[in-house]
């Protein structure tokens, strides 16, 4: 797999650039080689891509920080370049993607009255078991979203009907809901943020151009993704208004609990019970790994708490990051009910051996 170019090169910039400076080369880069400029050229597609990913990371003051402590490796599976980024990169940093299309000329401009807006991006959260998350899985799973009306192609117009000021927003373009305790503000479903709606408009969609529905789709979770985690789809969100290009999904990851490994960052855990005279004197015990049981040697005189350690058998490694290491915790079990001879031996031993003062 061919490493990734380096961030600062791609936008063709120092190290060392200012906000404004990254801004300013991200702009013409992405003018450059935007899909609407390149209709249908896949490769300025994916320069498009590549510039926008390296302005949503140098961008923001941590993830720059981050990156240049430890470049593309500085970020583990999972990771969203575009997560928490208040700077919009489809449409360049403007509120409305119509701005965007002032930039190619007049000829490409669309009617302010229906402006094309971004649609909204959409989370959902799954629950996964502690073993498809490091080992990475395939789930299916159902995504609630607002989709372009097939009976007007989005529109929202049925013919060349009269405008009027949307009764849903009443003119504002935005709806306050309540999400999960608090309040935010989004665009209105009505009338997509435009603030206006047809007389004529789409009986289907009733002037929106949107419908809601539902979305089944496989989603590779990348192996050793960890709680909390969120894997992005690009452009599976809520469709646009007027042609406006879609929103993405989210794919919010909860881990459920294990009952034999735990995780500390790349690194498994396992307890690993043992007897006072297998602790004492040592020998040959089992312990689980990601791959089945294995045999390990036990050192005579080990303590409680010790720590085995198995290289690379924690975490499998994924794209840069090397595996984690598995550690057997020793936690010593004294037998629950003592015989009477059992008793004598112990207690001839504690004479012999008494406790450290």
């Amino acid at each position: 797999m061919a490493a990734k170019k380096d961030y600062y090169e791609i936008l063709g910039v120092a190290r060392t650039a200012s906000d404004k400076e990254l801004k300013a080369a991200y702009r013409k880069l992405a003018r450059k080689h935007h899909p609407d400029v390149n209709p249908g050229d896949k490769a300025a597609e994916e320069r498009f891509k590549s510039v926008a990913e390296a302005f949503a990371v140098l961008s923001d003051p941590e993830k720059r920080a981050r990156y240049d402590r430890g470049g593309h490796e500085a970020f583990g599976p999972g990771f969203d370049p575009f997560a928490g980024t208040g700077f919009d990169f489809r449409n360049f940093g403007f509120n409305d993607i119509s701005d965007l299309f002032d930039l190619f000329g007049a000829g490409t401009r669309r009617s302010r009255s229906h402006r094309a807006a971004r649609g909204q991006d959409i989370e959902r959260e799954i629950r996964i078991p502690f073993l498809e998350a490091v080992r990475g899985t395939t789930v299916e799973v159902v995504l609630p979203r607002q989709s372009a009306c097939a009976a007007c192609g989005g529109s929202g117009r049925e013919g060349q009907g009269r405008e009027l000021e949307c009764p849903d927003c009443h003119g504002t373009g935005r709806k306050t809901q309540r999400r999960r305790g608090a309040q935010v503000s989004l665009a209105c479903g009505r009338c997509g943020g435009a603030g206006r709606v047809d007389e004529g408009g789409c009986q289907k969609c009733g002037g929106a151009g949107r419908v809601a529905a539902e979305d089944r789709v496989k989603i590779r979770v990348p192996a050793g993704i960890e709680d909390g985690g969120r894997v992005r789809l690009p452009a599976r969100g809520d469709a646009g208004v007027a042609g406006g290009p879609a929103g993405d999904a989210f794919l919010r990851i909860r881990v459920e609990a294990d009952g034999a490994f735990r995780r500390e960052g790349n690194d498994l855990l396992v307890d690993l019970p043992v007897g006072l005279a297998r602790a004492a004197l040592g020998g040959k015990v089992s312990i689980p790994t990601l791959d089945g049981r294995t045999t390990i040697t036990l050192p005579g005189g080990t303590r409680s708490g010790q720590k085995l350690r198995l290289r690379g058998k924690g975490v499998p490694a994924a794209g840069s990051r090397p595996p984690g290491d598995l550690y057997a915790v020793v936690q010593i079990v004294p037998p629950a009910r003592l015989d009477a001879r059992s008793r004598d031996l112990l207690e001839e031993f504690a004479r012999l051996n008494p406790d450290p003062s």
